[in-house]
């Protein structure tokens, strides 16, 4: 009989997850790329981003971003328009499911005082906004202390503190949120920057296909990387 391998989240000690935010940080710091909604803390616009980004190439959602937004710079706006206009305003990105919940929490988000909660908890009951958005939101938006796990970052996590997991899976996707938490820093606008380092790296380094180590950042500290 098979015994499964567990899938409890490592004990990662005190110096190697400072070490591991340390590094992390400064390597963003140096290469990160400059796109728009790294420069905004307006929340309604963050929702936005991520929205689109979901499913969707960072290289089609710029244009089509900055679109949006000058065609609907706030909620209040969003919400008055017609279902049909902001499906429209949406095309090219696919998924229209995404427009129309983004459509639907900014009516919902207008009756109810016109203001998104910084709480990940309140915002995860906006419609459309599942445990990722709320965190992403939460931290890039408010500056929160907040955790958040895409597919980018669960690989990330995955592959450098628990090599033997499938981030794939239900459990393995549990385990890189207990990561997450337990590598996020103790500050928000510290975990804002790390929040978006994760992302980077899994996007441009640690990538799906292609494991560009000796580029990347923790690769002394990654229980995946090549030893010599």
């Amino acid at each position: 009989m098979t015994r499964k391998r567990s899938q409890r989240a490592p004990r990662i000690d005190p110096a190697t997850r400072s070490a591991f935010g340390r590094q992390l940080r400064r390597w963003y710091r140096r290469v990160a790329r400059d796109l728009p909604w790294r420069r905004t803390r307006d929340p309604y616009a963050v929702l936005v981003s991520e929205l689109m980004l979901q499913q969707t190439q960072v290289s089609r959602v710029v244009p089509r971003y900055g679109e949006f937004l000058a065609r609907y710079p706030t909620l209040a706006t969003l919400a008055d328009a017609e279902p049909a206009q902001v499906e429209e305003a949406w095309s090219g990105l696919g998924y229209y499911a995404r427009a129309r919940n983004l459509h639907a929490l900014a009516r919902q988000v207008s009756a109810e005082g016109g203001s998104l909660p910084p709480d990940p908890a309140a915002l995860r009951a906006l419609p459309g906004v599942g445990a990722y958005t709320a965190g992403a939101v939460a931290s890039f938006a408010f500056e929160r202390r907040a955790a958040l796990v895409d597919t980018n970052v669960a690989r990330v996590l995955v592959r450098v503190f628990a090599p033997t997991v499938d981030p794939r899976t239900p459990a393995g996707h549990r385990l890189a949120w207990a990561l997450a938490e337990s590598t996020l820093p103790r500050t928000g606008r510290t975990a804002w920057t790390q929040n978006q380092a994760l992302m980077e790296l899994g996007a441009l380094v640690c990538t799906a296909r292609v494991r560009h180590c000796t580029r990347c950042p923790v690769r002394t500290l990654c229980r995946s990387a090549p030893r010599a």
